[in-house]
């Protein structure tokens, strides 16, 4: 039970940083993930912007939907 023979598997690399500071010789995967790592603050960056200028609008938006969901749940559907 406890003695199998483990196969030496590729483990995924997390930090790769000495790897990115050659571009030339990085994958095609490797250019991409690095892509998404890099842009990926700016997206967070934007949606907290959007969630912040309008959570007031999506909260009422919410409040409403439920509101009526909760006056309606007495009526039968077909």
């Amino acid at each position: 039970m406890f003695n199998r023979k483990y196969k030496d598997r590729k483990l995924k690399k997390i930090f790769q940083w000495r790897e990115y500071l050659n571009w030339n010789k990085m994958t095609t995967t490797q250019k991409i993930n690095f892509k998404r790592a890099c842009l990926f603050p700016f997206f967070v960056y934007f949606v907290y912007v959007f969630l912040f200028k309008y959570s007031m609008a999506i909260l009422i938006i919410m409040g409403i939907y439920f509101l009526v969901r909760f006056k309606n749940r007495k009526k039968l559907n077909k």
